[in-house]
């Protein structure tokens, strides 16, 4: 295993494939070939035309299996997480509107109103108009 270094040219980053290999694969200049990344793993290399001319070994595999069944359950607890948490802030939402509305006291404002109403019902009657008259000056 050789190592190479990283060139950076303008924004983009480059390594060398060395002669052998790509001799050993037939990788020819101007050919595309695929790059991915595999967390907890790194990067793989294949040509565009399929990966049938790279050795995997069963360790390779095993590893990319792990990785994968790692980023689906960190995604899936993610999720579940936003998930909760999402219906936890509708419901705090919820509760503090119906709150400012005063919709759980509805019932005791009920209650005052009709006091209130009785109230004036009695005193409906009752009530006259009362003249004041002016006192002469004289």
């Amino acid at each position: 295993m050789d190592l190479r270094r990283v060139v950076k040219i303008k924004n983009s980053f480059y390594v060398n494939i060395p002669r052998d290999i790509c001799e050993a694969l037939e990788i020819r200049p101007g050919e595309q070939l695929k790059i991915g990344y595999l967390a907890g793993s790194g990067i793989f290399i294949t040509q565009e035309k399929g990966a049938d001319k790279i050795p995997v070994n069963t360790k390779s595999v095993d590893a990319i299996q792990k990785a994968a069944d790692f980023i689906y359950s960190q995604l899936t607890r993610k999720l579940k997480l936003l998930e909760e948490s999402s219906i936890s802030n509708y419901h705090t939402a919820m509760i503090k509107e119906i709150s400012r509305l005063g919709i759980f006291e509805l019932q005791r404002k009920v209650d005052r109103l009709e006091k209130r109403s009785i109230e004036v019902n009695k005193i409906k009657g009752q009530l006259v108009l009362i003249r004041q008259h002016k006192k002469s000056t004289g």
